[in-house]
């Protein structure tokens, strides 16, 4: 057909096909966010979990448009695009209902997290995105009416996908997320997708089953949220803007008592409370922040970067009444959660900001607030890994700023002092050396030499003053004290000294 020049051609597009278009991006994008909260109990939420995500199923994506042009071109049917919908339909709704059971098996493969999350993605949300991406060019062929308007057609569906992709990422991260489970989000899309094939079938029984198949995935849905979904990891499972948290009870096996746990990250606890006595410390490197009293023992004003489940914060608030802390924690989520399951209560010592670390930390530079006596830092990402942006020597010096000249930094970090697994305490330790002049190690569970290449929880103390011009000897500090790491540390020059433009901190976290 030769070429038409002419302007201003009528463009007229179905409704029901515009409708479909739209809510197709949407569920994509809803798919991909609630999909991430579905792994997170298994994997975590670290960047290595995200970017596998995002790439299968953009891959996946990919492969449904490259087929669903091709099988819309052979038969451009709308019973055939409500038949792919109603298929993405029952999909989704499986994968709402069988995630876990095939999350459980790959956990217990014990791949890396890089294998672990590929195989995660690509087994549960390969195929429900295979079939979302053949929607897209079938829908454009059975609106295509004449070969000169094909450009507007294609182009105003192509922005109400996107349009709708843009609907899916805010409706799902700002509100579906904040509201209801993973496995009922995906119950829910899987409803929306049933609807969307009513709008295509031309038959009326063919619309007849996909109304009833819509039903039964809405009570589906229901059910869920009211009893679970099978397989569910044990605990109190939590959603909140910024992380999945797992509460669990269990036993001490140290001394039999029982203990609340608060998790995270799935390799490890990063809360644990006595739930006969909250205030004590359960953790062993929670008990190190005391050595801020032992190197100013003036202190009456702390600040704590990470909250968690508010155990150190709770801890000084019950023996140390007079030491005021501030927290700040990122996720409201996480406090709400510790208010709830972690005996935090309203007390004068102790305010909450609710705002990223590193972002109160500017500001407090900006306003040139009230310096602290000691800084604590014990913020953490998924798989045990500091976000970046607290690793480096900038936020060394905003600390540095904040601190009284004598003040202390006490930062908890997890590597090991040499080896393999070394390379995040090593960049970090380069970093705030910058900063400070003075830098004592704590390993906390083996300080002996031979146990140098343990992965552990590592103390960083910083100080600007010499700490022996500071230092009042008190016999209750013995035993911290006695962990000290005095064979000498010479950091290896392999690792850079972390900086905001370059911290590849979870590459050397996740060496196993």
């Amino acid at each position: 057909m030769p070429y038409d020049n002419r302007k201003d051609l009528p463009v007229k597009i179905n409704p029901r096909l515009q409708i479909v278009s739209f809510f197709s991006g949407a569920a994509t994008m809803i798919l991909e966010l609630a999909g991430s909260r579905l792994v997170a109990p298994f994997f975590g939420t670290s960047l290595i979990v995200w970017t596998a995500l995002i790439g299968i199923i953009m891959t996946s994506l990919c492969i449904g448009n490259w087929v669903g042009g091709s099988v819309a071109d052979r038969r451009p049917e709308g019973k055939l695009l409500g038949r792919i919908l109603m298929f993405a339909a029952i999909i989704i709704a499986a994968t709402a209902f069988g995630s876990n059971y095939i999350l459980t098996e790959l956990q217990g493969m014990n791949l890396n997290l890089y294998m672990s999350s590929v195989y995660a993605s690509a087994s549960i949300f390969a195929p429900a995105s295979v079939l979302m991406g053949m929607v897209s060019p079938f829908v454009a062929r059975l609106a295509m009416q004449d070969v000169n308007s094909s450009g507007a057609v294609v182009g105003r569906l192509s922005a109400l996908n996107s349009a709708g992709s843009i609907f899916g990422t805010f409706m799902g991260g700002f509100v579906l997320i904040s509201l209801f489970p993973s496995g009922v989000i995906l119950m829910l899309l899987a409803s929306i997708v049933a609807l969307l094939s009513v709008l295509v079938y031309t038959g009326a029984w063919r619309r007849i089953i996909s109304s009833v198949v819509f039903v039964v995935l809405c009570g589906a849905s229901w059910w869920g949220n009211v009893h679970g979904f099978p397989r569910a990891p044990i605990g109190v499972q939590i959603d909140t803007a910024y992380n999945h948290l797992s509460i669990v009870e269990s036993t001490d096996t140290r001394n039999g008592r029982r203990v609340r746990v608060l998790i995270t990250n799935p390799d490890a606890a990063q809360s644990l409370m006595y739930t006969e006595y909250p205030s004590e410390l359960v953790s062993q490197y929670t008990k190190f922040y005391d050595l801020a009293f032992h190197y100013k023992p003036d202190t009456k004003r702390v600040l704590m970067l990470g909250g968690g489940g508010y155990c150190v914060p709770r801890y000084l608030a019950e023996v140390k009444p007079d030491v005021s802390v501030d927290v700040v924690e990122i996720d409201p989520g996480v406090t709400e959660a510790a208010r709830k399951y972690f005996a935090l209560k309203d007390t004068p010592s102790i305010s909450i900001y609710h705002e990223d670390a590193r972002t109160f930390l500017n500001r407090a530079v900006r306003d040139k607030i009230e310096p602290y006596d000691a800084v604590f830092m014990d913020t953490f990402n998924s798989w045990s890994s500091i976000p970046f942006q607290m690793t480096t020597r900038e936020t060394a010096a905003r600390i540095r700023e904040i601190l009284k000249p004598d003040g202390v930094l006490i930062v908890n970090i997890i590597a090991a002092l040499y080896g393999p697994k070394s390379g995040v305490f090593h960049g970090i330790y380069k970093a705030y050396s910058t900063a400070f002049s003075t830098m004592m190690i704590f390993p906390v569970n083996a300080y002996e030499a031979r146990y140098a290449y343990a992965l552990q929880n590592m103390i960083l103390v910083a100080m600007g003053a010499d700490a022996a011009a500071v230092t009042q000897p008190d016999p209750k500090y013995d035993s911290l004290l006695s962990h000290q790491w005095l064979e000498g540390f010479t950091p290896d020059p392999v690792v850079p000294t972390f900086s905001d433009s370059y911290a590849p901190v979870e590459r050397y976290a996740l060496i196993q």
